[in-house]
């Protein structure tokens, strides 16, 4: 039987590009790595992704110029859209089950889980994970409450035996290329003594990311129905994130 790698986006803090960069890596790997994907969006407050698919799919409904380039995706890859479902953390595992009955062939799954640990389930749901990824920002809050957080679990997780996590994998983002690197070579110590997996893609801070479809043509990067235009990927860094991380987890 084929083993579907799950892999949660997390972070206890908002603002960090947590659901963005979820869509930006299920779309590359789905359309571009031609991998099997599905999302199971658990952030239950604002089900950020599940928000996305609904307004892409109403935007290219409605503009004649992306029906045009679905209709070219499918002619070149022949693979629908991946499939993205809502769901509680406490119920990420019954949805996970369900996506394995129906499609025994997707080759990852990825959870995006709430911004707020304390949700019920989310403990639950990310020690049943095979890789919890990431995303970090050069804030002092942020990066005490994510340590604090990585390393409780992953002294849960000692001696423990049965648990499917195999690690935290950290990665920089929203990273201004111009600004002092002090900062983050302080914080990259500190993960380093704590024996906490930094990943070495770095994202940057970029307008980019936020560019979704319009009905008025203007350029796009993140989208549930397209993978990143090649014309405005480079120097986005999410081709190599791809890659690192495929490497690491064996994808």
């Amino acid at each position: 039987m084929k083993q579907t790698l799950l892999v949660a986006m997390s972070n206890q803090k908002g603002g960090v590009g947590k659901s963005s960069v979820t869509v930006l890596l299920a779309s590359y790997l789905h359309y571009v790595k031609e991998k099997n994907v599905a999302i199971v969006d658990c952030d239950t407050l604002q089900h950020s992704v599940s928000h996305m698919r609904k307004r892409d799919m109403q935007t290219v409904e409605k503009t004649d110029e992306y029906k045009q380039l679905m209709m070219a995706q499918w002619e070149k890859i022949k693979k629908k859209a991946y499939t993205i479902v809502d769901s509680t953390p406490a119920e990420a595992r019954i949805k996970i089950s369900e996506l394995l009955e129906s499609n025994p062939d997707l080759d990852i799954i990825l959870v995006d889980l709430p911004g707020s640990l304390s949700s019920e389930g989310v403990f639950k749901t990310i020690i049943n994970m095979d890789y919890v990824l990431t995303p970090i920002v050069a804030d002092r809050i942020v990066m005490q409450s994510t340590m604090s957080f990585a390393t409780a679990v992953l002294d849960y997780l000692k001696g423990k035996q049965d648990i499917p996590l195999k690690d935290f994998l950290f990665f920089w983002n929203k990273v201004d290329r111009r600004a002092s690197t002090e900062v983050y070579d302080t914080y990259q110590k500190i993960m380093e003594r704590l024996n906490l997996k930094v990943l070495k893609t770095v994202l940057p801070e970029s307008r980019r990311f936020d560019k979704e479809l319009s009905m008025k043509g203007k350029p796009f990067f993140r989208s549930t129905l397209f993978p990143p235009p090649q014309k405005i990927l480079k120097g986005s860094c999410i081709d190599e994130l791809v890659d690192e991380l495929c490497e690491i987890i064996k994808l």
